[in-house]
Parts: structure tokens; C-alpha cells; sequence
């Protein structure tokens, strides 16, 4: 999807909220490519022997500019908690529209996700990530396109599925 329609679809959350499993879904039912934060990091360890976080920074933003001047609608698959006000700033330049779905778990449900994948260092950083998700909430809950919270969390994938779809569907209504 090229041109004057073009999107940005993005996940606020905590880290292992299945923000992931939620992006390759729906890229592969709306045929979207995927800008991975996490495949990027990964790239640098792998190059490097270790995470230098600032050449991961470096690729991340070189890539990501690419991307957006590219004119494609994309999927941003990483948390807009810490990035949005930049982000927001970089994809209006560029005359993206953007919806956001928020995954809005509970410590509870954080935490058995936590411990099923084995994220150790995210459960020690529980209380700090789920603070974080908070903030962009108190900050940015207007430009939240879909919010996911427990309840919702086993038919994560539909949901967002039917979101996305509903948004688009209203986007080419009104041009």
C-alpha cells in the first residue's frame, strides 16, 4: 500500500506483551511488511559478539527513515511507549496516518507471560515497564486506535485483525 493512503501500524505495551505474535499476524492478513526493533538488535549482536547500543540506535533510525520515505504503509513491530512524540513527529512529515493498538495488561497476566517465556530480566523490571506504558497512556490515550486488556488477550489476534480492518475501511471511506 503506496502512496496518499499510506499508515503506520504500531503497539504501545510492555515488553513481551505480544506485540510480536500480533504483527506477523496481521501482516501476513493485510499483507504488510514488518519493521522489526527486536530483528535489528539481534542483527547487532550477531555482527558485533554484543548489543552497542548505539549502533543498534544508528540501523534502527537509518532503516526506519528509509521505510518512511519509502511512501509504504507499514507495520512498526516494537512499543511507541518511550518513542511516540519522535515517531508521531517523523510519520506527519511524511504524511502517514497511524493507529495504534495498546496493550493495556495487568501485572498478573504480565507476569505469567513473563515467566512462560522465561523473560527474567523484564519480570525484575516489571513495575518499570508497566510505569512506562502508563505514562504514554496519561500522555497519548487520543491517538490510540484499539486497546487489548486481559479479557480481550485470548482473542488478541482477531481483535486487532477486526481493528485494523475497521480503521482501514473508514480511511477509504473518507478520501
Amino acid at each position: 500500500m503506496k502512496g496518499e493512503n499510506k499508515f503506520c501500524l504500531t503497539f504501545a505495551g510492555a515488553v513481551g506483551s505480544s506485540k510480536t505474535p500480533i504483527s506477523n499476524y496481521l501482516s501476513t492478513r493485510l499483507l504488510l511488511p514488518v519493521f522489526n526493533n527486536d530483528a535489528i538488535r539481534t542483527e547487532v549482536i550477531e555482527d558485533l559478539g554484543v548489543l552497542d547500543s548505539k549502533e543498534y540506535l544508528k540501523r534502527r533510525d537509518l532503516r526506519l527513515e528509509e521505510i518512511i520515505k519509502s511512501g509504504n504503509s507499514f507495520i512498526y513491530d516494537a512499543s511507541v511507549d518511550r518513542v511516540w512524540k519522535k515517531l508521531k513527529e517523523k510519520l506527519t512529515l511524511f504524511s502517514y496516518d497511524f493507529f495504534i493498538v495498546s496493550l493495556d495488561l495487568s501485572k498478573e497476566l504480565l507476569t505469567k507471560l513473563y515467566q512462560s517465556k522465561r523473560y527474567l530480566i523484564a519480570l525484575k523490571r516489571i513495575d518499570e515497564l508497566i510505569q512506562d506504558h502508563n505514562n504514554f497512556l496519561d500522555q497519548y490515550l487520543k491517538d490510540i486506535g484499539l486497546q487489548i486488556k486481559d479479557g480481550d488477550f485470548i482473542n488478541r489476534m482477531q481483535i486487532s485483525y477486526s481493528g485494523v480492518k475497521n480503521y482501514l475501511e473508514r480511511k477509504n471511506n473518507i478520501r
